[in-house]
């Protein structure tokens, strides 16, 4: 006849050693609170020691370790992507502002009504166009200066796109007295303008598919993610009682719900 006790029986029912895991002969997988693959005490240790924390911080870090690409004519880094500041992310988004208004302004039909002389040519209000050109070349250029400084992946990203894109565009950007220098910067020769043909600048900046429609994709990406970001910089943000991601303040309620 089995004698059962907490201390052990003959069928291997040790309470004793199915709590403390003294035994691998467990047959219900538990492992105790001192042991085994999911030891609760053991895992409270870890996270009084600080060890999960050290753990995680080390596989954070590996992830945001991001190779930051050549934007202002600089070489190629490999570093840890930092938090950008709100007034830099401002400064982003007010540039990016900027060059879509000039992009906007570009993209206008009735920038290029023209009229025709004596000899049936076309003829365009040439300053009203080189004043929106002259537009476009400050706002891109303040637009590559503020987001090239930037630590965000997302924002360097959509840059070297604008940059890769203008860089492919050279040819015709030249026509129009428009050169990229080797910061990435662009200037425009005004007397070269006024000699260029304006449907040219048509071509380049109007219209779905040219040049300007993708900067513009580009620069309005670039607007959100720099608002975004700065908003979140600025207002706490929790995980709420059932999961769900909230930031402080945003809420329609008045009463916050039961956070973690």
């Amino acid at each position: 006849m089995a004698v059962n006790s907490i201390y052990g029986s003959n069928n291997n029912n040790n309470f004793f050693n199915t709590f403390f895991n003294t035994s691998n002969q467990n047959n219900n997988g538990g492992v105790g609170i001192f042991g085994g693959t999911s030891s609760a005490v053991g895992d409270m240790s870890l996270i009084k020691s600080g060890s999960y924390k050290k753990l995680l911080k080390a596989y954070y870090a590996s992830q945001e370790d991001e190779v930051k690409s050549s934007i202002n004519g600089t070489k190629t880094d490999k570093e840890t992507t930092a938090s950008d500041s709100t007034g830099s992310l401002q400064m982003a988004k007010s540039d990016a502002s900027s060059l879509l208004d000039a992009l906007d302004g570009l993209n206008k039909k009735s920038l290029y009504k023209s009229t025709l002389d004596e000899k049936g040519k076309a003829v365009y209000d040439t300053d009203k166009i080189q004043s929106a050109v002259k537009d476009y070349v400050e706002a891109y250029n303040s637009f590559v200066d503020s987001t090239g400084d930037l630590n965000s992946t997302k924002l360097l990203g959509n840059t070297l796109d604008v940059i890769k894109n203008t860089k492919r565009n050279a040819g015709l950007l030249s026509d129009l007295g428009i050169k990229i220098g080797k910061d990435n910067k662009l200037t425009l020769d005004e007397e070269k303008f006024k000699k260029a043909n304006m449907t040219t600048v048509n071509a380049l900046f109007a219209g779905s598919g040219s040049y300007g429609s993708s900067v513009s994709s580009k620069a309005s990406s670039s607007y959100r993610i720099a608002n975004t970001t700065a908003y979140t910089n600025n207002h706490a943000s929790s995980y709420t009682y059932n999961g769900a991601y909230s930031y402080l303040g945003t809420t329609n309620t008045t009463k916050l719900n039961q956070y973690l």
